[in-house]
């Protein structure tokens, strides 16, 4: 019979055994994009429109003019002002501030996308994909981190969770590859950050490459966190040679190496295997997770954690 545990709030498997507010859109060619836009189908360029929504707030409002400006390239004061419903000069002031961020560039009459802008929306559109069960895998990964132990965090959402959870805590060592993790953990006082340097990989925001190479391999961590692109009973995956190969490195160097990947990547194949099972002390993923898959990882004395 499978045996299942209860413990810090969700469901362990054992080695031993294992058992396995979105708005109604007008009419019904219209469906909601990951930019927050109304997109009417076969309604070209004219197809987005934002939300009408007089109470939305400043942020919000910008993050639609990002999205807007990454999709169109490039727009009027004019124009903005009557997609979103707000004044000419409520979006010249957000279009100034959008613009001491980097995010859009500023030319006569209105603005265009900046690459930083473009860059910001594709890892947020990222971010919000299955964006619970990310925060529940990263409290489960916070719970195991203790004072005084090194760790390795990637560039993964669900890593930058976990760094969220972390930030607060005080004398620990994060190494990290990912640009938006270093930049969550600046300014935590009682954590050192270490950025493994290299090549940047615009779409997945990380640092990659061999350029030290020697430095990785003498590193030391206590916990390896480690998100994937797929899971399998054969290991964990990158579609990225280079990214899967840093990672190599890192589950190569850690003490404990834990996944922290949620249901969607496990059945999934990628080109590049960097953790095998014999390497992967721990997998903590959602309940969604695959019964069949799950059954493999623990056959391979792997801990499996549904959250």
């Amino acid at each position: 019979m499978s045996k299942i545990c209860y413990a810090y709030g969700w469901n362990r498997f054992h080695r031993s055994r294992c058992p396995y507010d979105s708005r109604t859109p007008p009419n019904e060619n219209a469906r909601l994009s990951a930019t927050g836009y109304v997109h009417l189908s076969g309604t070209g360029d004219d197809a987005y429109m934002a939300h009408v929504d007089h109470g939305m707030s400043p942020e919000r409002r910008r993050e639609q003019i990002v999205g807007y400006l990454s999709a169109h390239d490039r727009a009027g004061v004019g124009e903005l002002s009557q997609v979103l419903r707000v004044s000419e000069v409520t979006v010249r002031k957000d279009l100034d501030t959008l613009e001491s961020q980097g995010l859009l560039l500023r030319v006569h009459g209105g603005a265009m996308a900046s690459g930083r802008g473009r860059l910001e929306l594709h890892f947020a559109t990222r971010e919000q994909e299955h964006l619970e069960e990310k925060r529940r895998i990263a409290q489960a990964a916070a719970a195991l981190v203790i004072s005084g132990q090194s760790i390795f965090l990637d560039a993964s959402t669900t890593a930058l969770q976990v760094a969220r959870l972390l930030k607060d805590r005080d004398d620990l060592t994060v190494v990290t590859n990912g640009l938006y993790t270093a930049l969550e953990l600046n300014f935590s006082a009682g954590i050192t950050t270490i950025v493994v340097g290299g090549t940047m990989r615009h779409r997945s925001s990380s640092l990659v490459g061999n350029l030290n190479a020697d430095l990785l391999q003498r590193l030391r961590v206590d916990i390896g966190f480690f998100g994937a692109r797929a899971v399998t009973g054969d290991g964990m995956m990158e579609t990225d040679i280079v990214e899967s190969q840093l990672k190599q490195c890192l589950v190569q160097v850690s003490a404990l190496t834990v996944g922290i990947v949620d249901s969607s990547k496990f059945g999934n194949t990628a080109f590049s295997v960097f953790a095998l099972p014999n390497e992967i002390d721990r997998i903590i993923t959602d309940t969604g997770a695959p019964a069949a898959i799950v059954e493999a990882l623990c056959a391979q004395d792997i801990i499996v954690d549904l959250v």
